[in-house]
């Protein structure tokens, strides 16, 4: 994927995961409220694919057989040293999954579409059929332009050391993002929006924060969330 736009070298080694140890602040609840989201979606999986790992923090606490994958050698450099070990290894990507094909029994991506055309996406999920088991499927989140996210995005362009205006090249609703992924072969099993006011908890303290994600995910029931999750089976 030459256009892949995703963890370039531009983003300091480790730098999503030095906020998500911090525990602390809005940008942390954040993080540690959306990975377990998705981890919970990551179920009775013996072999899982994380692309777009960057510094390894989901395969860190998913706690499964898995291989991280990432174009940033920086990012991959700082997961090795944080996270390998028997269970989690970690990879480059360079034009195609360095994976065998049925080989895997779960995938994630999280927030990573977003930076990638609709070429290099088309070409990264035929990949992720290719190496994927039968019945294998994929755990994706992306922003949400159909909520409160460009409001967002545009103040955490003015306070954020990443550029999201010029990062998120492909923009997703619920509704594009599943005729994606059914265009692409696979068959959608769960598609919500989630995550709306508890990370910004964290203000009053990161513990209250986590203590409201079941209240959020109430909200996000009747409104729309600042992120989607999508599960789709490969047919």
């Amino acid at each position: 994927m030459k256009n892949i736009k995703y963890y370039n070298n531009s983003v300091n080694s480790g730098y999503y995961d030095i906020i998500f140890k911090r525990e602390k602040g809005i940008q942390s609840a954040w993080h540690h409220i959306k990975f377990n989201f998705i981890k919970n979606k990551v179920t009775d999986t013996k072999a899982h694919l994380d692309i777009g790992c960057g510094p390894g923090t989901f395969l860190g606490i998913l706690k499964k057989k898995a291989i991280g994958i990432d174009v940033a050698h920086n990012q991959i450099k700082y997961a090795k040293k944080q996270y390998s070990n028997k269970k989690i290894k970690f990879l480059t990507y360079k034009n195609k999954l360095p994976i065998k094909s049925k080989t895997i029994e779960s995938i994630s991506m999280i927030e990573l579409i977003e930076h990638i055309d609709n070429q290099d996406l088309e070409q990264l999920l035929k990949e992720c059929k290719r190496v994927l088991k039968k019945n294998g499927y994929i755990c994706l989140s992306t922003p949400n332009y159909l909520s409160l996210w460009p409001l967002l995005e545009f103040f955490l362009n003015k306070v954020s050391k990443v550029n999201y205006a010029h990062e998120h090249i492909n923009k997703f609703n619920k509704n594009r993002l599943r005729d994606v992924m059914r265009k692409n072969g696979f068959e959608v099993l769960e598609l919500k929006s989630f995550m709306l006011i508890s990370p910004f908890l964290a203000f009053i303290s990161f513990k209250f924060a986590k203590s409201m994600i079941a209240f959020d995910n109430f909200l996000t029931s009747l409104f729309p969330g600042f992120l989607i999750f999508c599960k789709s089976v490969k047919k």
